[in-house]
């Protein structure tokens, strides 16, 4: 006869009840649960499997135990039964299939199931004649943020007198989700889930600082002087805000502002300009216009995505960037002279006093970033799972809030127009014009609301679950969707629904 560890000796005794249904001939009964069958006239050796189509009222000695007062480093046996399902399911994945008993008590891990387990729960573990009967359910939770069973597509998956309880979410806009079944064959009998809350989707924060402002126009040379005022530049991004030079000397007309991108030139405000026929006077430089606001971003409005992953939701789309302000036009340049009072009789240099140039536009604020969208309560992710139900229930809490969209940054401000140039301290000559003032950058878009997160009891793609009759719902409510630009009109709320496809 085979020798036996002590470890063996004690899960072969476990197995010996069992064994005893084989009858006839001489039996040898090993550690693993099978059986060799010696008769007279010569051996045949014949290994029997463990079932896993037993009445979980009356527990295999095949079967690996599992209770919280357990240890991992016992052989999985009525008398010596596991701590952790983690462990049963490993040894029943590595030995072969064995179903797996569990005591009514609670075991906080998440567990994943390759699939082809049976596991039976809320066993009796405490008073009387333990493991003879399920008196209650086993209770499988995990931390905030996990899913405590998932369920994979390596066999049919059977399990009985079970409850799933899923934490409520904690991460902005994750969802609490008892059970993920990935393309799995899974039969639920009297068990019961339960998702908790999800948790509300962000809310972005506003930019604290407004965008660049413009550069003030130079000032203006003075009378008999003979320069040209340098136009000034602010690139705000792909876009160069460029105010009006001023006018000086025998072309006392002052340019132009203008904003260039991409090759494209947009006029700003219009150049200052000598006054008609006696040239003494001037005009300041028109101002820039100020930039647009950008359009506000789009309300998450989509159903959103299911996966292995989890959920995700529709968040909210940042709003579009505010556009530069034109640069001002610079101011038009005084008539000069010569001669008592005026500039220096014989210089070459009797021009009037030049005109400032003009300030460049404020760069336009960036959008506000769309809110997050709300995390949902989702009692089962069925992704192209078969199921079955037998006296199910299906308990779901509510939605997380949307998560609101940021304020667009606000526009930066436009440069002030440059002085125009003076005259000499006592002489008729008049000074030169002011440059026109750059345009405001325009405010971004408000940020769109993220969408409210589901209630759902069974959310699925491909196979559609049964409903009825062998499961109910309770369900809590659905998240609101989070706020945009109009506070009237917030982003639209989650879905409250038993089973709803994601197809």
């Amino acid at each position: 006869m085979r020798r036996h560890s002590l470890a063996s000796l004690l899960a072969t005794l476990a197995c010996a009840a069992g064994a005893a249904a084989f009858g006839g001939c001489g039996l040898d009964v090993f550690a693993d649960c099978s059986v060799t069958k010696t008769c007279a006239g010569g051996q045949a050796s014949t290994k029997v499997a463990c079932s896993l189509d037993g009445d979980p009222s009356q527990p295999s000695p095949c079967g690996i135990y599992v209770s919280a007062s357990g240890d991992d480093e016992n052989p999985g046996t009525p008398e010596r039964p596991l701590r952790t399902l983690g462990k049963a399911v490993g040894m029943a994945q590595a030995e072969g299939a064995r179903p797996i008993y569990a005591c009514a008590e609670t075991f906080v891990e998440p567990l994943t199931l390759r699939g082809g387990e049976v596991i039976h729960g809320g066993y009796n573990c405490t008073t009387g004649t333990k493991w003879s009967a399920q008196v209650g359910v086993t209770t499988l939770s995990a931390s905030a943020n996990e899913v405590p069973l998932r369920v994979r597509a390596g066999g049919p998956t059977v399990l009985t007198n079970v409850e799933v309880i899923a934490a409520d979410a904690v991460l902005p806009g994750s969802s609490s989700i008892a059970v993920i079944a990935e393309g799995s064959d899974l039969k639920l009998v009297r068990c019961h889930l339960e998702a908790g809350n999800g948790a509300d989707g962000k809310t972005p924060p506003s930019e604290a600082q407004a965008a660049t402002d413009g550069a003030p126009g130079k000032m203006g040379y003075a009378a008999c002087t003979y320069s040209n005022v340098q136009e000034v530049v602010t690139m705000c991004g792909p876009v160069e805000s460029i105010g009006g030079s001023g006018g000086f000397g025998t072309s006392p007309w002052g340019k132009a502002g203008r904003n260039s991108s991409h090759g494209k030139d947009v006029s700003g405000g219009h150049g200052g300009e000598p006054e008609e026929f006696t040239l003494t006077e001037c005009t300041d430089g028109g101002p820039g216009a100020d930039g647009s606001v950008g359009a506000p971003g789009a309300h998450g409005d989509l159903l959103g995505s299911i996966s292995a992953s989890g959920y995700e939701g529709a968040a909210g789309a940042s709003g579009g960037e505010g556009s530069v302000g034109l640069a001002g036009g610079g101011g038009g340049a005084a008539l000069g002279g010569s001669g008592g009072g005026k500039c220096p009789v014989g210089s070459q240099t009797i021009h009037g006093a030049g005109g400032g140039s003009g300030g460049t536009g404020g760069c336009g604020g960036k959008g506000g970033v769309g809110g997050g969208a709300g995390g949902g309560s989702f009692g089962l992710l069925s992704l192209d799972a078969r199921l079955a139900f037998e006296d199910v229930s299906i308990v779901t809490a509510r939605g997380g809030k949307g998560g609101d969209g940021a304020s667009g940054q606000a526009g930066g401000n436009g440069g002030a127009g440059g002085q125009g140039g003076a005259p000499p301290l006592i002489s008729p000559l008049k000074p030169g014009c002011n440059g026109g003032k750059g345009g405001n950058g325009g405010d971004g878009g408000h940020g769109g609301g993220g969408r409210g997160g589901h209630s759902i009891g069974i959310a699925w793609v491909g196979n559609a679950p049964p409903v009825a009759p062998g499961v109910t719902f309770e369900l809590g409510l659905e998240g609101p969707g989070g706020l945009g630009g109009d506070p009237q009109a917030p982003a639209p709320a989650g879905v409250r629904a038993e089973a709803q496809s994601f197809d």
